[in-house]
């Protein structure tokens, strides 16, 4: 019997091989699951287990609705665009250059977040200088940032199904060694510190975009994917908080593994390490594209000085100085992300109105009070970072 063979599309002026529903889910997956994964434990030990477990759900449904409204707007759309190039359409020329700084700025920090986590989790594994192991995992995500989506995507699905793993097996390891003092903490004076990290964790809409253009003309194939997609990592953080919190508690580093390393002996500290350089391997290749295509289809950058600025500038920041984890997670989940959840959601308002196509399998429901709530939780979000910053 003769194999299929697999259909392709034209997308921005190249011939690509289409994806299934599963390699969707892991294009997703794999964007989310990133460096935010290594800071969710130490925010959630210091407010305590079950208000960072209730931050992680609560903010979860908020991304999953804002990713299904991000969905619908690509649906609706003729032409392929990434964020920037949605809000310009919807919002007009000032509203598209806001959205292109808060993508920049945003893709910058977490790419940077990305060089400094592996460098300490490479150190972790190898021993070395952390700066050293930070420029080698440079060189290789650059090459593969290079390359582009063909190539990254079968990666992705490797290393996210590698990623998924390691996090359950770690977490079955330490039930053993849970403390039950561990889940009676509780500090409020602490309440707003999470909502930063993992909002960070959870974000993944420019891989939205990308799933869209490879899995087209399947409406009902692609909401499936953006849910599946979403929840497992919702699923994924909320096992590895509580085993991390529940073995560790207030002890929890700023770098999880890191911490559990130095706890649990050398077997531990090399698996949760590689853990950690696959779960940020796949977040710098996925973003490191997806901000690459941003300047090239939005702003018709040339693909050489696309990559050119992707791949150079979070390494110039790493060099001059910015290497502090949680604080880069922080301003870019609470500040950036929060703001370009309120443009997605005026976004779909008005794509609902003004779209090119119409939906046919891909319904959004109780659409008017989903985005009500998701525009505002992130405007108090965005607004409570703001204030945090001016008196940091």
């Amino acid at each position: 019997m003769l194999k299929k063979e697999p259909t392709v599309v034209l997308h921005q002026g190249v011939y690509k091989k289409t994806i299934g529903i599963n390699n969707a889910v892991f294009m997703i997956t794999g964007m989310t699951i990133g460096a935010g994964i290594l800071g969710i434990p130490y925010v959630v030990a210091q407010v305590g287990i079950w208000i960072g477990v209730t931050y992680i759900l609560v903010l979860g449904m908020m991304m999953l609705f804002l990713n299904l409204m991000i969905g619908e707007i690509t649906v609706r759309t003729r032409e392929s665009f990434q964020l920037p190039g949605l809000v310009g359409k919807y919002l007009g020329g000032p509203a598209k250059i806001l959205m292109s700084v808060i993508i920049i700025f945003s893709g910058l920090g977490t790419l940077l977040a990305y060089l400094v986590g592996e460098g300490e989790s490479l150190a972790g594994i190898f021993g070395g200088s952390p700066a050293w192991w930070t420029v080698m995992f440079w060189t290789v995500g650059s090459v593969l940032v290079w390359r582009g989506l063909q190539t990254v995507k079968v990666i992705e699905k490797i290393l996210s199904i590698l990623v998924i793993a390691i996090i359950l097996g770690l977490s079955m390891a330490f039930l053993p060694h849970l403390q039950v003092i561990n889940f009676s903490y509780l500090n409020w004076g602490k309440i707003f510190l999470p909502y930063g990290i993992i909002l960070f964790a959870l974000h993944a809409a420019p891989s939205i975009a990308e799933a869209h253009a490879l899995l087209p003309n399947n409406q009902q194939q692609f909401r499936k994917a953006l849910i599946v997609g979403t929840l497992i990592p919702i699923f994924v953080y909320i096992i590895f908080a509580f085993a991390v919190v529940g073995v560790m508690g207030k002890e929890t580093t700023e770098i999880a593994t890191l911490g559990l390393g130095n706890k649990f002996g050398s077997w531990v500290r090399i698996f949760a390490n590689i853990f950690a350089v696959f779960a940020m391997g796949t977040g710098f290749m996925g973003l490191g594209i997806a901000l690459k295509q941003s300047l090239i289809w939005d702003w018709k950058i040339s693909s050489f000085l696309a990559t050119f600025l992707v791949i150079l500038t979070p390494l110039t920041f790493f060099m001059a100085g910015w290497r502090n984890f949680v604080d880069i997670l922080g301003i870019v989940g609470g500040l950036f992300l929060g703001i370009e959840a309120i443009l997605m959601t005026l976004v779909y308002w008005k794509a609902k109105e003004n779209g090119d196509l119409p939906i046919d399998n891909y319904k959004l429901p109780w659409a008017g009070l989903l985005t009500i709530l998701v525009f505002v939780v992130f405007t108090i979000v965005t607004l409570v970072s703001i204030i945090q910053l001016i008196h940091f």
